[in-house]
């Protein structure tokens, strides 16, 4: 590709790359931390159902005949008393006994937020831009968590954690292939090797444990936006998509932008080459060309690698969240497993820069899943043949193994679904596998719903749903050293657009790709 050729001449990984992974996914460690609140705010407090006219503080009442009994439908017959250990939004509005399934709808509302901004984020990224996207997509989580906190009912709550998750939803629909653009095609995989998120779920976790209150942790997460808007005034607008619109002029800006900060001199022909790429896209909006969610499931090679990348991200997210989200099921220290459960894809997040490079992204993402699969398969094992005094700490163990083989795996399918769409419909493509991830989110929150320690069958779905993506993994072509692709011109031809092109016979010939124009302006599909 010929932006590659430029982002390589000016450095493909300096000090202008590392600002602005600092800026854009610096604000990722707010995102996770907004996600899987949830986790603690819809959580239930020990709590007694005290009779009447009785001073539901009165220790003496807390007993087995109390503890979580619901009399009648309404359990209008006693009153309800929270442990005072944590402030969430289950005591905040009596969310138990006939309004029990609430928490997990709450969070199930939040995932139907996030899928529909992931939708909507993914169109207005290529629409007007991945800056002007990106910022929205903050300015609208952080007042909609600030708002949150004064919710004076859950329905306005569950109102405004979907506006929360609307701003996820955006976010993570652009933030990453934002950030990938302005990165040399040896070191994209960076992108997806930074511990913030696990960084953020590890903040999350110290956080409730410090303040454990559902208020002050919208209050505090919306306070932590507020540096990251000052990113507005310096970090510039996607060199690529500035390309293929055709504002030439503000791409070479771009281009003049990354040289100062690498202290690198651009190519004497940037110009030409920024030119070029613009040419090439011109061609395909001469004849009509305007870029949908349609435009990923033209053509079969298109159409069944999006189908498979889409059912994939739906997968991973169903197993993802409900683990994030079931985390107080299991045995132990709320607080200490939501910090375990962040930080255990830390050493493994680290590595996927080196692995995936080293081995692919499909292996990579493979022997992760079968990882996750297989630790999953053993904890209903664990739960028949373990004495139960010593289940909780094994099944704690193998459902961490589980949580980082997911979500290391799920870094490297990051990896290669980004690089499987060019520029022109990048965003879109990254957005519908992120929209789609959000069915298995929405469904996430009510498979471990159950009760604390009932393990059977929400590890069987895990461990089947591993297995699944791990072969679909492998349906997927290999991208890793392929040039970024920025058009849909096919090979040979400019007139035949919306076709994706083919870069099998260049792939291994680096001379090819720096020489032919087909091979600068191929996509890796």
């Amino acid at each position: 590709m010929y932006t590659d050729e430029i982002i390589e001449s000016v450095g493909g990984f300096g000090r202008f790359q590392i600002a602005m992974l600092g800026m854009i996914f610096g604000v990722k460690m707010v995102i996770a931390w907004s996600m899987i609140m949830m986790s603690f705010a819809g959580v239930a407090p020990d709590w007694w159902c005290t009779p009447h006219g009785v001073d539901p503080y009165n220790v003496s009442y807390r007993d087995n005949t109390t503890f979580q009994q619901c009399h009648g439908v309404d359990n209008s017959s006693c009153s309800y008393a929270y442990s005072d250990e944590m402030n969430t939004v289950i005591n905040q509005w009596n969310l138990v006994c006939d309004k029990d399934t609430v928490g997990a709808t709450l969070t199930s509302i939040q995932m139907i937020g996030v899928m529909v901004g992931a939708f909507v984020g993914g169109q207005s990224a290529d629409v007007i831009g991945r800056k002007k996207t990106y910022y929205l997509s903050m300015l609208l989580h952080g007042v909609s968590n600030l708002v949150a906190a004064f919710s004076v009912s859950w329905q306005m709550f569950a109102t405004l954690r979907f506006f929360i998750g609307c701003g996820i939803g955006i976010y993570l629909s652009t933030s990453y292939p934002y950030a990938m653009e302005f990165v040399g095609t040896k070191w994209r995989s960076v992108c997806s090797s930074l511990p913030i998120w696990t960084t953020g779920v590890g903040c999350m976790a110290l956080a409730t444990w410090l303040q454990p209150d559902w208020y002050y942790q919208h209050i505090i997460n919306a306070a932590l936006h507020i540096p990251f808007f000052l990113g507005w005034f310096f970090v510039p607008e996607s060199l690529r998509w500035l390309t293929v619109q055709g504002r030439l002029g503000e791409a070479e800006e771009v281009v003049d932008q990354m040289g100062r900060y690498n202290r690198r001199q651009k190519s004497p022909n940037t110009a030409q080459l920024l030119k070029q790429v613009a040419e090439e896209e011109k061609i395909l909006r001469a004849s009509g060309t305007k870029y949908t969610y349609l435009d990923l499931y033209k053509g079969w090679s298109m159409f069944r690698k999006s189908v498979v990348i889409q059912f994939l991200w739906a997968c991973m997210s169903l197993v993802y969240y409900g683990l994030s989200f079931g985390v107080g099921t299991l045995s132990g220290n709320l607080y200490l497993n939501i910090f375990l459960m962040g930080i255990v894809e830390l050493p493994g997040t680290c590595l996927l820069f080196l692995v995936a490079n080293k081995i692919g992204r499909r292996w990579t993402s493979f022997v992760y899943f079968g990882a996750a699969s297989i630790s999953a398969f053993a904890i209903p094992v664990v739960s028949i043949y373990v004495d139960a005094d010593k289940q909780g700490s094994i099944i704690t163990g193998l459902a961490l193994v589980c949580k980082l083989g997911i979500g290391v795996g799920w870094g490297a399918v990051q990896i290669l679904s980004s690089e499987t769409y060019p520029t022109v419909i990048r965003n879109l493509g990254f957005g519908a596998a992120n929209t789609t991830s959000r069915i298995g989110g929405i469904i996430s929150p009510y498979i471990f719903s159950g009760k604390k320690g009932d393990v059977f069958v929400p590890f069987m779905v895990v461990g089947s749903t591993m297995a699944v993506c791990a072969g679909l993994a492998m349906l997927l072509e290999e991208t890793t050293g392929r040039p970024l692709g920025d058009t849909m011109v096919v090979k040979g031809d400019n007139s035949k657009a919306n076709k994706t092109p083919d870069t099998d016979s260049n792939v291994h010939n680096p001379e090819k790709q720096t020489d032919s124009l087909s091979s600068c302006s191929s996509t890796k599909l």
